[in-house]
């Protein structure tokens, strides 16, 4: 993508070798080893382009590489004509011309990549992709086996940094799974308060390891508007819950009083290890969800409770731009961060800038985060594009006099590598 105003160019140029820190990742190891060019464009996010735009069916059959290449080929080749331009697609695009040379994903371009597929689960290989993309730090969310992180022996990928995942610690609704999540310690709990009291041991070792924030993606598979009960009410369902261990919790009616109390424990956790928390709202992988219940505007309530609480809202509240426009200008513990979102709506994402960069602080603007899962050579694409992105927005705004070129400078490195570097406090050097 290229901008049109005058200045385009010397600020993409500029941009160019600005690091960044990317504000979230699930690479909980080097990799994938793909099979063929059509596993590599239908493995990530464009899946679910290519499944919008076919069947499921056709999904079953380009995925599965055992099937003849006649019949997968075809199938792909549908969903590909019908698809190629959107911000997903993009990405496949942009990555198979950087590491492969070729201009498209075509039955003779097939041929050629395949020849020559990418070796991603070389840690060399894999770090010198982050390298070229100048990518300094990367926040990653991997659902780790925690024995492994409390003894200190996990292995992260490069330039990784783990952030605590919790949503399955305030979901319990039976009790293996209370028992389960407390497992890494080696004890059982019989009572709510010492299950909120291995939490934090578990959530206090994490941060031993050097764990930087924490993260929830509840809205997967609840809404974001959380209640506030009282104790009583969330240990009538804990004690229900562990008193016999045939019983499990129905969602929401029943255990929803002990969602939302453990989520606001966890907050005053989150307050006092004096971590930031990442919140997913907006858009969700795959396809056929509900995307009212992510809207980050029903976050309002907890926003104004936790106050000393630093909230990174994710994905640019796709598509609810305005909603987190608003949070982020009238709660001081509220940053936007456009992870993912530059690739699931690059227009929307040139709009939000602009909009951000007149309506909210502009220390308060994380720009990029890859959100894949290995898949790095797509983080360099993705990283391709966020940098346009924000070179497309800033150089309007400039040629609309609204800063001048070096300030357009000075707001598109905070946005890539200084807001989320002091943010999550990670130390790295430029």
């Amino acid at each position: 993508m290229k901008g049109a105003a005058r200045c385009y160019g010397k600020l993409r140029e500029y941009l160019g070798t600005v690091p960044l820190i990317d504000c979230h990742d699930h690479s909980g190891e080097c990799g994938p080893k793909y099979a063929d060019p059509i596993q590599m464009a239908a493995t990530g996010y464009f899946a679910s382009d290519l499944h919008s735009a076919s069947s499921d069916r056709d999904m079953d059959i380009m995925c599965v590489t055992e099937r003849p290449f006649e019949e997968r080929w075809a199938a792909f080749e549908r969903a590909w004509k019908r698809s190629r331009h959107t911000g997903y697609a993009r990405v496949v695009k942009i990555a198979i011309k950087k590491f492969y040379g070729e201009d498209d994903l075509t039955r003779e371009s097939y041929a050629r990549i395949k020849d020559k597929m990418l070796n991603l689960q070389a840690p060399s290989v894999f770090e010198g992709i982050l390298e070229d993309a100048k990518i300094a730090a990367r926040l990653e969310d991997v659902w780790p086996d925690t024995r492994k992180v409390l003894d200190g022996t996990l292995k992260l990928t490069p330039r990784a940094r783990l952030v605590i995942g919790i949503p399955g610690y305030h979901a319990i609704c039976n009790y293996d799974g209370v028992q389960s999540m407390v497992a890494p310690l080696n004890r059982r709990v019989t009572s709510l308060d010492e299950y909120i009291a291995a939490c934090r041991e578990i959530f206090e070792g994490w941060k031993r390891f050097g764990a930087v924030a924490f993260k929830d993606q509840s809205a997967y598979s609840r809404s974001l508007d959380y209640g506030n009960p009282t104790r009583a009410e969330a240990e009538a369902v804990f004690n229900w819950i562990v008193e016999d261990p045939r019983r499990r919790a129905s969602y929401p009616d029943q255990i929803k009083p002990l969602d939302d109390f453990l989520f606001h424990e966890f907050m005053r956790m989150a307050r006092d290890m004096e971590l930031p928390v990442q919140i997913h709202t907006g858009h969700m992988a795959g396809i056929r969800n509900d995307i009212a219940k992510t809207n980050a505007v029903h976050l309002t309530k907890v926003l104004e409770l936790h106050r000393d609480v630093k909230f990174d809202l994710f994905h640019a509240n796709w598509p609810y731009s305005g909603e987190l426009l608003y949070l982020a200008k009238n709660f001081p513990n509220v940053a936007i961060d456009f992870c993912w979102a530059n690739i699931i709506d690059p227009v929307y994402c040139q709009n939000m800038f602009k909009q951000a960069l007149s309506s909210v602080p502009h220390g308060k603007i994380h720009g990029y985060g890859s959100d894949y899962c290995g898949q790095v050579e797509m983080s360099w694409a993705h990283a391709k594009i966020a940098r346009d992105n924000i070179a497309i927005a800033l150089s309007d705004m400039v040629e609309m006099e609204y800063l001048d070129l070096d300030e357009a400078k000075e707001v598109a490195r905070a946005w890539m590598f200084d807001n989320a570097n002091e943010f999550f406090k990670l130390g790295v050097k430029a």
